[in-house]
């Protein structure tokens, strides 16, 4: 079991009288989710082996505890939400982050959940307008975050509303049915759970035509999109049969990804994704910047920073980055992109 919610809310140089109250908020908590609401003041007592008097001393009223529950949560929430937001990730790994940080929170705090999901009626109407002002601040960010993903290639959304609701619908729900001594741990259940969410928001590309590809007229500067891949054991072990390269820091269990390998993951973002289908990348550099191993997730991005529309040349800037927001690798690109859609060039010959 992970530490809970409203200890997290505190500091290590917390004062007697904070202390005192994040433990009564937490025993609340056990006790409202077996009880709900009914429970009263004198059973949080006796759960806490202290007299009525004691909580009465800290909170003025059963009310006040409830709603106290309820703001430590979504303060926790919206700390998480907001930190992850601001790492230097791509959309689809910050989402991913956000998502596992929110899941893992859920199967450690069931009882805290049980309470924020089962008895938002019990509070006070002033109560429950202040934690849903917070509740809509964390949706916008998660909707914002969609919304970015959208517009910089990564994910296919048609309302980010409907679909940010969705997504916390199925996390929410976590509280429900996770079982703290079950077959998974809560690690392995928050990358099942936020893997399978995001591929659903995933813009994967077309590869049965060059329709998606992208000419130069159409292209601005800035303009960027990316390609995300988790290397196993047996992605590592494929390509050294395929190169030849069985050099022991690949093949003797540190299972370290092959330099060759990790730059393949720009090949998917220029021709499959941005500009896509018919172009051709005429000059790639690529400096390896530190060790990625087997388990890691790499998401490698190509911007552009220049337009030559004589030549029809783009310049694109390359960035490979990990799990944890570093750039393990850079470089550039010189591409052409395709001068006519497919389905032009089709008609011409028809």
């Amino acid at each position: 079991m992970g530490r809970s919610i409203i200890i997290k809310q505190g500091k290590t140089d917390l004062s007697m009288e904070v202390k005192r109250k994040q433990q009564i908020l937490e025993t609340a908590a056990q006790v409202f989710a077996r009880l709900g609401y009914t429970a009263s003041v004198d059973q949080i007592a006796e759960e806490m082996g202290v007299t009525k008097g004691h909580i009465y001393y800290y909170f003025s009223s059963k009310q006040e505890i409830l709603f106290q529950i309820f703001r430590q949560a979504m303060d926790f929430f919206l700390a998480e939400i907001s930190a992850v937001n601001l790492q230097n990730l791509p959309a689809d790994q910050r989402l991913k982050a956000i998502f596992k940080k929110h899941i893992i929170a859920i199967c450690e705090n069931r009882a805290i959940m049980t309470v924020f999901m089962d008895l938002r009626r019990d509070l006070l109407p002033v109560h429950w307008r202040e934690i849903a002002a917070s509740r809509n601040e964390y949706e916008n960010l998660l909707q914002g975050l969609i919304r970015e993903g959208v517009a910089k290639g990564y994910f296919i959304a048609d309302n980010e509303k409907v679909i940010s609701y969705t997504l916390l619908g199925a996390i929410n729900w976590v509280y429900v049915w996770f079982q703290e001594k079950g077959e998974l741990g809560t690690e392995k259940i928050a990358d099942i759970m936020s893997d399978y969410l995001l591929r659903g928001l995933k813009k994967w590309p077309k590869v049965d035509t060059l329709e998606n590809g992208k000419t130069i007229n159409a292209i601005s500067e800035g303009e960027s999109a990316s390609f995300s891949k988790t290397f196993t054991t047996t992605d590592i072990h494929t390509y050294a049969g395929i190169s030849g390269d069985y050099y022991p820091l690949h093949a003797d269990g540190k299972h370290i990804v092959h330099g060759g390998l990790l730059s393949s993951l720009i090949s998917p973002v220029i021709g499959m994704i941005f500009p896509g289908g018919g172009s051709i990348a005429r000059e790639i550099t690529f400096r390896h910047e530190s060790t990625v191993f087997g388990g890691d997730t790499i998401t490698a991005s190509a911007e552009v920073v220049e337009i030559d529309f004589l030549k029809n040349r783009l310049k694109m800037k390359l960035h490979w980055i990990n799990q944890k927001g570093e750039e393990v690798a850079s470089g550039e690109a010189v591409v052409t992109p395709p001068r006519q859609k497919e389905s032009q060039l089709s008609r011409q010959k028809e």
